[in-house]
């Protein structure tokens, strides 16, 4: 089950959201006026940076550009993007939203391939079609992407004629436009959140005398209903040309011959005479005075952003541009730390911030400093944000924060260069197209590392602090705030706030110097009692003699990567005192550290080790997840021992989950899909208070101490089960394990299975849906339909439950958003517990407009209906089966899906056997089945709906 809301509840919920961290490419460069090469087709040709040799780049008579590589990682498998140097910057005022709305048409009809057959062609192929899974559209990019399971000549032939034939031949019927406006529309429904209306506002406070703040891609309401055909082919004929265009291919393939493919695909095509130009997109001011901005939106988290904005200027990607960014990067970083150090006491009135730099659409240059701050102490963050933005500034850096983010990025960067051999090649094709639209060499990781070590000397505080300073001195501030508090005089208490705090002297900071990692020593290393070899699955199984058990699979499929999972105990079965503590203790109990180390300490203690601590509390037992390299293992499993053995139970974990709760809470009733796992997923177990959100009455009655009564009986005796996959030898493995886990006292040689607890009820059936309220905008709505099924107990039957949901899938594809044009996405899943016996479900749901609710359940029922009475094709059993079995092929090389397979495999042997008939039990489903399966479970009277509605609408 999938539903675990809250269980991981904390403060990284909200820099998810967000991408508080993320640091844009950064082209600035202090570094003269020499004017630009601009005649090339790749920047590698007039840089000093040398390209990965292995990427085969081209550049057709018609101008257009390819770049393939070959890739075996996943084996017999290819990934091909075509990418336009143009998005929604390009559209006139009557044309917002005409970039993305042009995407979706491109599966509705081109001149050889009629409206409704391109994507049933992919399907019978593998391809499984989704939103946001097949095109994009941004500002400055369209793109369309495909990730063949079969990397053969004819799929090969298939997607290059597809992207021709996207890239000229759309027809852009009327009426096929008509059709997709309900879709759309959809999707600005889906994507207008808090985040969304608050990035908006945020952009036209930043870039006011651009086009910037007008060109959201998802456009407007009154174009998306209204454009004219004409519109369309007038974006489509002169922005899709070839001049524009970048074609990639990367995977199992011989680039030579993919290359030649191209050209034979492409070289006919030609674009209409003297085509529009980039639009002139505005200007930046260097004379902008101090200035505050602000957003309300009660369903809002409170946000704060300090930039620095400048005209952009222009640098050659190149060696010293790059070395001078990487010293600006760690600027950033060792903000960011300051900030995290404050954060993790659980009382600051900050709870994320983060430093950033970056070029925004090649017009501005940008320092920022984003933070998210407690609503009623949001001046007070103000003045924290201040006066760390004026430490680094006034007073620079130590030696020890910078040791500290030199190690870490020199270990992600010697990490790379180990790991390039297996890298996806979906993940590959998207870097070299995203390089060439940022102007950026794709170099190797191995030529990114060297270039880093061999400038390591010239890595001072002093040189760090001057790029730091760089980008942040010769303009004013801009201050932004955006608050769920609506405030008449925002700004000039913002400025104010400012203002104030920059009349307080800051000191220097503390140099903390050096810290060593307290836990290394757990006793005489453990002894193995036994050893076991499964070798139809490559897999090893040992037991140590204090019992702790170990499932082994040494693979090859991501170079110098080894994943980690620790099992024990019951997790959510487990008794607890109180509702809500199992929730918590998922959020709260890593980031109360260790008993000789702070959750920030161990931060700087660890740093340069490529480690992770990830805690869950699941639905039968607790664990913890990581993912290390072979000379980190030790470490990584001395710090897993260590949570196991001498958990910190510091105060400021629950401090710091009591700040964010609040926030995750308002962000959830902000969309019917926050609804959805805020109230849903309990009101479908009848309302077990193990699922989710937590209420303030929940989280205020949890403290440490009802934590640590949770977790430490299981955490002090219950059996270890241990999990390990990835590139390492079964020596390393015990050198690692025998003198931390296998060193532990005894553990219990079973543990209570708590078999009153695994009780959980479906909800009757209803006659009218439930009804839930959302506190969005007034047009979104969301109707669900769930029928009961049964628990996991027999493989062959869950599987055929999934082929069902799979056929399901394609008819709510071509029903709810091809033919009636409700919703941008349809949802459906099937869900079988193994933990919870006759507990499962089907589930259908969209997000539509408030009147077409009932349409829309009208819709699935009739869809049920049909399935029942048996309207199930044997195309589309073969378009929902082959993706499925193209997933499972992939899987098998995959190490994240290995893990999930034999985690706790050692207390549910049966999990090995369900491996080995993965295949064939997809294989072996009939039509017949599957009819029998819907008749025995879809009916209507069987089912439980819930509709989640504007809370001021009249229904």
């Amino acid at each position: 089950m999938a539903e675990n809301f809250g269980r991981t509840l904390g403060v990284a919920s909200l820099a998810l959201i967000l991408g508080l961290a993320a640091c844009q490419p950064a082209q600035d460069s202090q570094t003269g006026e020499t004017a630009l090469p601009t005649d090339y087709a790749f920047v590698h040709e007039v840089t000093d940076l040398p390209p990965d040799p292995d990427i085969l780049y081209g550049q057709l008579d018609n101008g257009l550009r390819y770049a393939v590589r070959a890739n075996q990682t996943p084996p017999n498998v290819a990934s091909v993007r075509m990418v336009f140097n143009m998005g929604s910057l390009g559209e006139a005022e009557d044309q917002r939203g005409l970039a993305h709305f042009i995407e979706h048409m491109a599966f509705n009809g081109t001149t050889d391939v009629p409206e409704g057959e391109m994507v049933p062609l992919l399907e019978r192929y593998g391809l499984q079609f989704g939103p946001d899974t097949n095109a994009f559209t941004g500002y400055e990019t369209v793109g369309y992407q495909l990730d063949l399971p079969d990397a053969g000549q004819e799929a090969l032939e298939t997607a290059l004629f597809l992207m021709r034939q996207t890239a000229s031949e759309m027809l852009l019927d009327a009426e096929a436009i008509d059709r997709e406006r309900g879709v759309v529309l959809s999707e600005e429904r889906v994507r207008n959140t808090p985040i969304r209306r608050w990035n908006n506002a945020l952009w036209r406070f930043r870039l006011p005398d651009t086009l910037i703040p007008e060109r959201d891609a998802i456009g407007t309401t009154e174009v998306l209903e209204n454009a004219p055909r004409e519109r369309f082919v007038d974006y489509y004929e002169n922005f899709y040309t070839p001049e524009r265009g970048m074609v990639v291919v990367v995977g199992d393939i011989d680039p030579d011959t993919v290359a030649a493919q191209i050209e034979a695909s492409f070289a006919d095509w030609q674009g209409i005479d003297d085509p529009r130009p980039d639009p002139d997109i505005g200007s930046v001011s260097t004379d902008r005075p101090l200035s505050a901005g602000y957003f309300y939106d009660p369903e809002l988290y409170t946000i704060i952003t300090v930039d620095a904005v400048r005209p952009h200027a222009p640098a050659l990607d190149s060696s010293q541009t790059r070395f001078e960014n990487n010293l600006a990067n760690i600027g950033d970083a060792i903000l960011s730390r300051r900030f995290a150090t404050l954060t993790s006491s659980g009382t600051s009135p900050l709870i994320q911030a983060a430093a950033n730099h970056g070029t925004d659409f090649s017009l501005a240059d940008r320092a920022s400093v984003l933070a998210i701050a407690r609503p009623d102490r949001w001046e007070e963050a103000v003045a924290a944000v201040e006066q760390e933005l004026r430490r680094a500034l006034e007073h620079g850096f130590t030696q020890a924060e910078l040791d500290e983010q030199v190690a870490n990025l020199h270990t992600a960067l010697r990490d790379a260069a180990e790991q390039s051999g297996t890298r996806q090649s979906s993940t590959l094709s998207d870097q070299i197209w995203s390089n060439w639209r940022s102007d950026q060499v794709l170099t190797t990781s191995q030529s990114m590392l060297e270039r880093f070590e061999e400038t390591l000397p010239q890595v001072t505080p002093e040189a760090v602090s001057e790029a730091f300073r760089a980008q942040w001195e010769g303009v004013e501030p801009l201050l932004f705030l955006a608050s769920s508090e609506q405030m008449d005089d925002a700004q000039t208490r913002l400025i104010d706030a400012w203002d104030t705090s920059a009349e307080t002297p800051v000191e220097p900071p503390e140099d903390r110097g050096d810290l060593a990692f307290a836990y290394t020593d757990f006793g005489p290393a453990g002894a193995i009692a036994s050893r076991e070899e499964i070798e139809d699955l490559g897999l090893v199984r040992l037991q140590f003699e204090n019992g702790v058990a170990v499932t082994f699979k040494p693979t090859d499929f991501e170079d110098g990567t080894v994943r980690v999972r620790l099992d024990f105990g019951r997790g959510e079965l487990e008794p607890r005192a109180m509702p809500a503590v199992d929730i918590i203790a998922g959020s709260v109990f890593t980031a109360s550290g260790l008993g000789e180390h702070s959750a920030d300490e161990l931060g700087r203690v660890l740093a340069g080790r490529n480690i992770g601590n990830s805690f869950n509390v699941g639905d039968d037992s607790f664990s913890f997840n990581a993912a290390t390299t072979p000379g980190d293992l030790r470490i990584q499993m001395d710090l897993l021992t260590a949570f196991l053995t001498d958990p910190g139970w510091r105060q400021e974990g629950m401090d710091q989950f009591r700040a964010v709760i609040p926030e995750i809470r308002r962000n959830s009733y902000a969309t019917p899909g926050g609804v959805m796992s805020a109230e849903v997923s309990r009101l479908i177990r009848s309302g077990d208070e193990r699922y989710g959100l937590p209420d303030p009455e929940q989280v205020a009655g949890v403290d440490m101490d009802a934590i640590r009564d949770f977790l430490t009986p299981a955490l002090d005796n219950a059996p270890i089960e241990v999990t390990i996959v990835g590139d390492v030898s079964e020596a390393a493995l015990i050198e690692a394990l025998a003198p931390t886990l296998g060193a532990l006292p005894a553990r219990a040689a079973s543990w209570p299975d708590y078999d009153e607890a695994r009780t959980i009820v479906f909800p009757d059936a209803v006659e009218e849906p439930v009804v839930l309220r959302h506190n969005g905008p007034a047009n979104q709505a969301r109707a669900n339909v769930y029928w009961p099924t049964f628990d996991d107990s027999d493989a062959g039957r869950t599987r055929a439950m999934a082929l069902l949901n799979a056929v399901f899938d394609l008819k709510l594809t071509e029903r709810l958003r091809e033919r009636d044009g409700l919703t941008y996405s349809a949802s459906n899943a099937a869900a079988e517990s193994d933990v919870y016996p006759d507990y499962g479900y089907l589930y259908v749901g969209a997000d539509v407009r408030v009147e077409t609710v009932d349409q829309t359940y009208d819709a699935i029922n009739e869809l049920a209906a049909d399935l029942v009475s048996g309207a199930i094709s044997e195309d589309e059993v073969l378009r929902a089966r082959q993706p499925l079995l193209e997933q499972i092929e992939n899987a098998m090389e995959n190490n994240g899906a290995w893990m999930s397979w034999l985690s706790q495999s050692w207390g549910n042997p049966d999990r090995l056997d369900r491996i080995r008939s993965l295949r064939s039990d997809y294989e072996s489903v009939t039509r017949d089945e599957l009819v029998e399966l819907a008749a025995a479970y879809l009916s209507p009277e069987r089912t439980w709906r819930v509709t989640i509605l504007p809370r001021d609408a009249e229904q």
